[in-house]
Formats: structure tokens, sequence, C-alpha cells
């Protein structure tokens, strides 16, 4: 398929030929990405000036004393910490915009992400925070972004739909750079968490499926192993579908408490990992509760409503937990 060149693309080109410096060479380099044609018969070429890109910003990046910044640690909120994990221009920002109400830089250039941005996604009673990190490329992401995809509870690899024949590739060496970080994504959550090695759960986010057909996503993800689920933050397409996905990876359990006598509260649950016990809810609303507890009494995965269940109790989501506490003891 030909090219079909802009006259923009050419000036850009040509200013890259001329540029002397590395910062001009990386204006130049983003110049052209964003004005070469969107087609297929420029992926290739999409592809060389993206990975051009990531090798120029290192270079003008690494000639300036004091640009470097640490961002080891984002405190988790929420009923679980995502990250964002992708190639450059794969729709993070626009992602992260669409499911909270962070607002980071969306942009048609690379990097336009530095930083870790935040931002909190509801789901049904609860929210779970996402964070938009830098993109990950061969000779520039720094250390610290790997640092926080260890960390986190769920890794959303979100790569561009419309990048066609070029997606199987992405993928492959977005998997590689993370497995040279001993960072392995997986579809469960392992049982065993090894030091050296870390398993990731991980789910495939295919964006800008509004810009190709059904049957072409289709293809991109039977070539994948991970979990796949297209969406397109512009149109608000698959949202809720990701949104429930996210919360059933996470693998977690909403508990409500009440109290005797009275009515259960459900508008704040409390998240616990999946296989919690009842004296894990008991320590949830106050560690000290534990050396006090009397007994425990469930509605939801109990025989029948308002059973006194043991502390060791497997909760399930949707629980309501009752927690009756002995008496302290008074001085006289």
């Amino acid at each position: 398929m030909p090219a079909n060149l802009t006259a923009d693309f050419i000036k850009a080109r040509l200013k890259l030929r001329q540029a002397t410096s590395p910062d001009e060479k990386l204006a130049a380099l983003e110049e052209m990405l964003q004005t070469i044609p969107k087609h297929k018969g420029t992926d290739h070429m999409q592809a060389d000036i993206k990975k051009r890109i990531a090798k120029a910003r290192g270079a003008a990046g690494g000639s300036k004393k004091g640009r470097s910044h640490s961002y080891e640690h984002v405190p988790k909120d929420g009923a679980g910490q995502v990250v964002l994990v992708g190639p450059p221009n794969a729709g993070k920002s626009t992602l992260l915009s669409a499911l909270t109400n962070a607002k980071p830089e969306v942009a048609t250039y690379p990097f336009s992400t530095l930083i870790p941005v935040p931002g909190m996604m509801a789901f049904e009673d609860i929210v779970i925070q996402l964070v938009d990190l830098p993109p990950l490329a061969l000779d520039y992401t720094e250390s610290w972004v790997y640092g926080l995809i260890r960390s986190c509870d769920l890794a959303l690899l979100v790569l561009d739909a419309s990048d066609g024949e070029l997606l199987k590739d992405e993928f492959d060496e977005l998997v590689d750079q993370l497995r040279e970080r001993n960072i392995h994504p997986v579809k469960d959550r392992p049982a065993n968490v090894e030091d050296r090695v870390k398993d990731i759960p991980a789910l495939i986010v295919l964006t800008k499926s509004d810009l190709v057909d059904a049957s072409s996503i289709q293809e991109a993800a039977d070539q994948l192993l991970l979990p796949v689920l297209s969406v397109s933050g512009n149109e608000r397409d698959g949202l809720d579908a990701l949104r429930a996905a996210v919360f059933e990876a996470l693998d977690v359990v909403r508990v409500y408490t009440k109290l005797p006598g009275h009515k259960p509260d459900m508008t704040e649950p409390y998240t616990l990992p999946s296989g919690s016990q009842a004296i894990d809810a008991v320590r949830a609303v106050h560690r000290e509760f534990a050396d006090r507890l009397k007994y425990v009494r469930i509605w939801g995965s109990g025989r029948f409503d308002g059973q006194q269940v043991p502390s060791d109790h497997v909760l399930e989501d949707g629980d309501i937990v009752e927690v009756h506490l002995r008496k302290q003891a008074t001085n006289s």
C-alpha cells in the first residue's frame, strides 16, 4: 500500500536531516509522527519513528543536568492499585481521563506523560486507583517506573488497536521489556510471591477500537495469551466491561458492616483479598477488636442470615458482618 506522505510530513523529515542537536532531532521526529498518514501503508514507518523518538528523548534528556526525578512510591488508595503500562501513544492518558476524574495531559506526540498520574475509578459502590505511567521504551524508561509496576495489584497492558499488523510485535516487545526487569505478566494471581521474579496479574486493553473493525480486533486478540478487552476512551465504548474486568482481576471481596440491632451500612464496604476470614474483617473495622472478639454473625455466605460463625469463616463478596465484642474489664 502506498504511503501517500503529506507535505507537512516531508517538511518535518527535512527538519530532521538538518537537525544538529538532540532537542532539534526530537522535535522533528515528534512532528513526523504527528503528521504521518495513519494507515496500514505507514505502519512500519510509524513504529520506526516511535523507536527513534524513544532514543532521541533519552539523548535529549541525558544532556540536561537535574532533569531526572524519582517517583518510586505512589500511595495506594481504594480497593486496589492498577497501573497503565504501554508503549508511546497507546492511549493510556485518554483511558485514564475517560475512567476517572484525573486530568492527564493528552497529546498526539509521544512521552506526554513524564510522571505517574493517579486517578480514582468508580465501580458500583467502591473506587479503584488507576495510575498512568510514562511509556515503556527501550533505552529511556527510568527504573522507578518498573518499581511501581512491581508493587501494583494489577497491570493493564495498553496497546493501540489501530496499529494493525504491528500490534503483536508491540505486545511482544512490551512483555520482553518487563521480563528483562523480572516482571512477568500473568493471567491469574500467583499463590506464591518471589522477591526477584514478580508475577503481576495483567489484562490487555486495546484502545481506539472505534478506529478499526471488530474482526481486526478479534484477530489481534486471538494472538495474545492474556485476557483482552477492547475500548474507546474517546467514544466511551467498552468502559463498563473494563471496570468489571478490573474488579474481577483484583480478586477482592466487599464486606459490609452492621451494628447489633441496626440496619447494615451498605454505602462504604471494606475491600479484602479473596479468601479473607471473618477475623480479617474484624481487624479491618478496628485492629484492637480482634483481641476482644466474642463472636461474629454473617448475612450472606452463612447457612442462614444472622448465623454465628467461627473467626476462620471464609468471606464472600457482599457478606454483611456483625461484630460482637466482650466487655472491657474496668478497674475498680
